[in-house]
């Protein structure tokens, strides 16, 4: 299954990244914190409802915290100082993938 779920994630992440745009690292670093807040939250709510989906849990473990967007920024920004290279839609897969393989609360 994790392997599968990956896979999802990976498609889910590009297809994410595609609707919302996708912002290099280095540019992500640049934005205010209400543009990082409206993007993690539109990038991010779902990805989890489809990652709960498949998953097939009752719990979902971004949108259910309304303010999930914090821990997420900083996984992002995060991120983004390790793989400049990379973009934050990376980042944000990265973060909810290990917010996904936490166990329940």
């Amino acid at each position: 299954m994790g392997v599968l779920l990956l896979m999802a994630l990976s498609a889910q992440t590009a297809h994410g990244a595609s609707l919302f745009g996708d912002h290099p690292c280095p540019s992500w670093q640049g934005l205010g914190y209400g543009e990082k807040r409206a993007w993690t939250n539109a990038f991010l709510a779902p990805l989890s409802l489809t990652l709960k989906g498949l998953k097939k849990s009752k719990e979902d473990k971004y949108n259910d915290d309304p303010k999930a967007y914090e821990p997420a920024i900083i996984g992002i920004d995060a991120f983004c100082q390790k793989h400049p290279d990379l973009g934050a839609a990376d980042g944000a897969g990265h973060y909810l993938k290990k917010l996904f393989d936490m166990p329940p609360s």
